[in-house]
């Protein structure tokens, strides 16, 4: 980076340039040059009237390149897209281990929207489908299990609840994780 300044020591200008030849002192610029750039403008202008820049051309290669950047936001972010789909036997558990620690170490709560799978990581958000009624939940997978064979996913009360599983006990479900 570069500066130049008038006979009164005021800068007058600014640029950037990767040739080291290129770089001008102040006694280098020509008195034509100052009178050109001037120091109201921007450091745009000014490198362009010294002729240090040249403006970018909107089909360029570089332009494409300064596309703005895509930041990914929560509403990105929310979109499901489901990486994995398996059909299989669920169950419900509550009371009995209601309070009580969970594999991930948060306390169970049989209300909460929770599952227990066998190797899906710890908040591992996961839907699970009743193909009986077609009705169905987004868990957060907090535990391990279920430890009856057979089964591919522990539901808490709540969940099984609104899916349609709690009074028969287990049901036939499709699970997707989603994120």
């Amino acid at each position: 980076m570069y500066c130049y300044a008038d006979k009164g020591g005021v800068e007058t200008g600014f640029g950037i340039t990767t040739d080291r030849a290129a770089w001008p002192t102040a006694l280098e610029i020509p008195k034509s040059e100052e009178k050109r750039a001037s120091p109201d403008s921007n450091l745009q202008e000014n490198a362009i009237l010294i002729g240090y820049a040249s403006p970018l051309k909107k089909s360029s290669a570089s332009a494409q390149r300064l596309q703005p950047l895509k930041i990914p936001t929560i509403a990105s972010r929310r979109r499901r897209r489901v990486r994995w789909s398996v059909r299989g036997i669920a169950s419900w558990y509550g009371s009995a281990f209601h309070g009580r620690r969970t594999a991930s170490g948060e306390r169970f709560n049989q209300y909460a929207l929770t599952a227990a799978h066998r190797s899906l990581r710890f908040g591992t958000r996961v839907k699970v489908t009743n193909l009986r009624n077609g009705r169905s939940v987004i868990v957060r997978i907090n535990d391990r299990g279920p430890y009856v064979r057979g089964r591919i996913i522990d539901l808490s009360r709540g969940a099984a609840r609104i899916i349609g599983l709690v009074r028969s006990g287990t049901g036939s479900v499709r699970i997707e994780i989603l994120y």
